[in-house]
C-alpha cells in the first residue's frame, strides 16, 4: 500500500467521522445545508467529467465554472422568491397570476422528480456494473428498474420515511469520499508520473460548434440540487434557507471547480462521452483503492437522492392535489413514469432530459420572481430576473444529449 492510498483511507475515516459527529448533525445550520449540497454533488459529480472531457477536454474546467455560476443566478432567483415571494404565494388568493405560475412550475417539478428519479438509479446501477466489469445497458435498466420498483413498493406499502433517516449517513459517506478523492488527486498531482501531463489535455483537439454548446446546456443538472431548500419551509426560516442555498451553492461549486483542475492530467483518457461510468476506469490509475471509494459513496448517495426525490415528488402530488392524492399512491405514479423514462431512453439522454425538466422548473421560478419584482416595484430585478427566465427556457428547448 503506497503512501497515497494510506493518506486516501485516513481522509476518507477522518472525513466521515467528523461529519457524522453529533456536534455536525445537530448543527442546524449544517443540517439545513446537507440537503442541496448533497443533491448538488452526489448526482452528476462522477459523471461530470467523462462528459465534458470527452467532448470538450480542456474546456471542460471553463464549462464547469460557467454551469455552476448559472446555476448560482438561477438560485438567486429562488433565494429572491424565497425572501420576497412566500409571503405573497400564502396571501395571493386562488387564479393570482403569482400563484397560478407558482403552482404551475410545482407541476413541472413533479415531472422533473419523476424524471430525476430514473437517472439516479440508473447512474447507481451503472456505476455498481462497471465495478465488477459490466457494461450492459440492458441489465443496467433491469436492475435500476427492480430498483425502482422496490422503493416505490416500500412506499405504497409502508412509506420512505424509515429510509430517509439514513440520509445524513449516506450523504457524509458520500461527502467523505469525495474528501478523500480530492486528497488522492491533489497527492497524485504533485507526484505525477512520467506518464502522465498537465499540458497534454491542453495539446487535443476538439470541435466547437452549436451542436457543442446545446450539448453544454443539456448538463445543467450536474448543478441541479440548490431548489430543495425552497421547499423546506416547515422545517427552516426563510433566512436559513436562503443562507443554507448560497453555501450549498458556493462550496458545491469550489468543490467542482477544484476537482476539474486537479483531473487535468487524466483528461486524455477520457475517450467516450457515451460511457457515464467511465470514471470508474480512469480514477483507477491514481489508486486501486480509488473506484471502490467513489463507488461506495456514489451508490450511497444515488440510493438517498432517489429515496428524497420519491418523498419529494409524492408529497408535491398530494399538495398539489389538495389531497385528493395520497402520497402512498403518488408512488405508484412515480414508479410507472420512471420505469417508462428508463426503458424508452439510454442513460446519456437521461440526463439532457433531466436537465430540461429541471431548466424549465427554473424557468418557471424566474417568470415567479419577475412577478414578484413586479409586484413589489423592483423594475431591475424584473428585467434580470426576465433575462434568467429566457435563459432557463432556451436550455429547456434547446439542450441535446452526447453524441456518443
Amino acid at each position: 500500500m503506497t503512501m497515497l492510498d494510506i493518506t486516501m483511507i485516513a481522509g476518507l475515516v477522518i472525513a466521515f467521522f467528523i461529519l457524522v459527529s453529533g456536534p455536525v448533525r445537530n448543527n442546524k445550520g449544517w443540517s439545513a445545508t446537507v440537503t442541496p449540497l448533497a443533491s448538488i454533488i452526489g448526482s452528476g459529480f462522477l459523471v461530470s467529467v467523462p462528459l465534458l472531457a470527452s467532448a470538450i477536454g480542456i474546456w471542460a474546467v471553463a464549462a464547469v465554472v460557467g454551469l455552476t455560476f448559472l446555476a448560482f443566478l438561477i438560485g438567486g432567483a429562488i433565494r429572491y422568491n424565497i425572501a420576497k415571494g412566500e409571503p405573497i404565494f400564502d396571501a395571493a388568493e386562488v387564479g393570482h397570476p403569482i400563484k397560478s405560475i407558482e403552482t404551475l412550475s410545482h407541476l413541472v417539478l413533479i415531472g422533473a422528480y419523476f424524471i430525476s428519479v430514473a437517472y439516479y438509479l440508473v447512474l447507481l446501477s451503472a456505476f455498481g456494473l462497471k465495478l465488477i466489469g459490466w457494461n450492459d445497458p440492458f441489465l443496467g435498466k433491469a436492475v435500476a428498474t427492480a430498483m425502482i420498483s422496490a422503493i416505490c413498493f416500500v412506499g405504497a406499502t409502508k412509506g420512505l420515511e424509515g429510509v430517509e433517516r439514513a440520509e445524513k449517513f449516506t450523504v457524509s459517506a458520500n461527502l467523505a469520499a469525495i474528501a478523500a478523492l480530492l486528497v488522492s488527486l491533489v497527492i497524485f498531482g504533485f507526484t505525477l508520473p512520467e506518464t502522465y501531463s498537465w499540458t497534454a489535455a491542453s495539446k487535443q483537439t476538439h470541435e466547437f460548434d452549436w451542436d457543442t454548446l446545446r450539448f453544454l446546456m443539456g448538463l445543467l443538472i450536474i448543478v441541479q440540487g440548490f431548489e430543495t431548500t425552497r421547499f423546506m419551509g416547515q422545517m427552516y426560516s426563510g433566512k436559513v434557507r436562503i443562507s443554507a442555498m448560497k453555501r450549498a451553492q458556493i462550496v458545491s461549486s469550489l468543490v467542482y471547480v477544484c476537482f476539474f483542475i486537479l483531473m487535468i492530467p487524466l483528461f486524455p483518457y477520457f475517450t467516450s462521452t457515451a460511457d457515464v461510468a467511465g470514471f470508474i476506469d480512469v480514477i483507477g490509475r491514481v489508486s486501486p483503492w480509488l473506484p471502490y471509494v467513489v463507488t461506495a459513496g456514489a451508490i450511497a448517495s444515488q440510493f438517498s437522492a432517489s429515496v428524497a426525490d420519491s418523498i419529494g415528488a409524492s408529497g408535491l402530488v398530494s399538495t398539489t392535489t389538495k389531497g385528493h392524492i395520497t402520497p402512498k399512491h403518488a408512488y405508484l405514479v412515480i414508479g410507472a413514469v420512471a420505469i417508462c423514462v428508463i426503458w424508452s431512453t439510454d442513460v446519456v439522454s437521461i440526463v439532457t432530459l433531466a436537465s430540461r425538466a429541471f431548466a424549465l422548473f427554473y424557468a418557471l421560478q424566474c417568470v415567479v420572481a419577475v412577478l414578484v419584482a413586479r409586484h413589489k416595484g423592483d423594475s431591475g430585478k424584473e428585467k434580470w430576473f426576465g433575462f434568467l427566465a429566457l435563459v432557463a427556457f432556451a436550455i429547456a428547448v434547446l439542450g441535446i444529449p452526447a453524441s456518443g
